[in-house]
């Protein structure tokens, strides 16, 4: 028979397991992209925490010898509902609750003896245990969503395509290349081109967060090199007014060497550089190198709406 110990013990690397499984995932892969169909890792964790406060409502139930109060759950709405609490929360939110509920489990399973573990109790015309019912259930269902998250992890990491990555980016540059050609001095100067940024901020802007990249992916394939501090909004609003003053021709000569720095690292990496990890030059993030270079083409993509927009209204007036 085990002991309490070593209940405690499998309960522990069970979550241990599930938390490693996520460890060093960008907040893109834990937020945004889907492990199963309409879940991200932050909805999984958000379900492991409901299944966990069940739990926490379960056991002193069955420890005051009213198993038979313990309410039935339909598993799909139950689980439906659990991950839509969590939607509105932060990630660092739903860790939080991850570890805290699971610890107050701990707290009482580790007050009990065998006795209580195994005793036999009726619910609804069945026999459980604390055991079977808890214990057992939750080793497995975190192994079994850990096993899950380290099979997507390797998925994602081998659908990296490195050719398709670099064709993107040459892509994004261009057209963004292309709604800022043919400008004239003052429409370069224009601070309508981009909510109160002129074309001119916009290209400096994205030069810096591109040689911030650079020198994070930079790290990352070279941990020697040094970290790059992570920018916060207030930060990247001071690094934008620092170009305020200076010529078209001084932005856009950083932006182009800025560029064909990206494009001769990119073209550096072997196949395994693309799925090396660490972290990105914002604040409480890290990822893959294919994911940093992500940020770089995304990056043009996010300027060219209000681009776009700037140049219909002055062809229209």
């Amino acid at each position: 028979m085990t002991n309490i110990s070593a209940i405690i013990s499998d309960l522990k690397y069970g979550r241990t397991r599930l938390l490693q499984a996520i460890e060093g995932l960008s907040r893109k892969e834990l937020t945004e992209l889907s492990i199963y169909e309409g879940w991200t890792i932050k909805d999984v964790l958000a379900h492991v925490v409901g299944w966990d406060q069940r739990v926490l409502k379960t056991l002193p139930l069955m420890l005051q010898n009213r198993a038979s109060e313990v309410a039935s759950v339909e598993v799909d709405d139950f689980n439906r509902e659990s991950v839509q609490s969590w939607r509105d929360k932060s990630l660092a939110e739903v860790l939080s609750e991850v570890q805290s509920t699971h610890q107050r489990i701990l707290e009482i399973l580790v007050s009990l003896d065998h006795k209580e573990i195994d005793m036999r109790r009726e619910r609804h015309g069945r026999i459980i245990t604390i055991r079977s019912y808890v214990i057992d259930v939750m080793i497995e269902h975190d192994r079994e969503h850990a096993a899950e998250i380290e099979l997507w992890r390797k998925n994602l990491e081998l659908s990296i395509d490195p050719r398709a990555a670099e064709a993107d980016l040459a892509q994004k540059r261009a057209a963004f290349l292309a709604a800022i050609k043919d400008l004239s001095e003052a429409d370069l100067l224009d601070k309508n081109a981009g909510g109160t940024w002129s074309v001119k901020d916009i290209v400096g802007h994205i030069t810096d967060w591109e040689r911030l990249m650079l020198n994070a992916a930079r790290h990352i394939h070279d941990p020697s090199l040094p970290v790059v501090i992570p920018v916060t909004d207030d930060e990247n609003e001071i690094m934008a007014s620092r170009r305020t003053k200076e010529s078209w021709e001084k932005v856009s000569h950083d932006f182009y060497e800025v560029s064909q720095a990206v494009d001769s690292f990119v073209a550096g990496l072997k196949m395994g550089d693309w799925t090396l990890r660490g972290p990105y030059p914002w604040p409480n993030d890290q990822g893959t190198l294919a994911e940093l270079l992500w940020h770089i083409t995304a990056h043009y993509t996010d300027h060219l709406p209000d681009l776009a927009q700037w140049r219909s209204q002055k062809i229209n007036h």
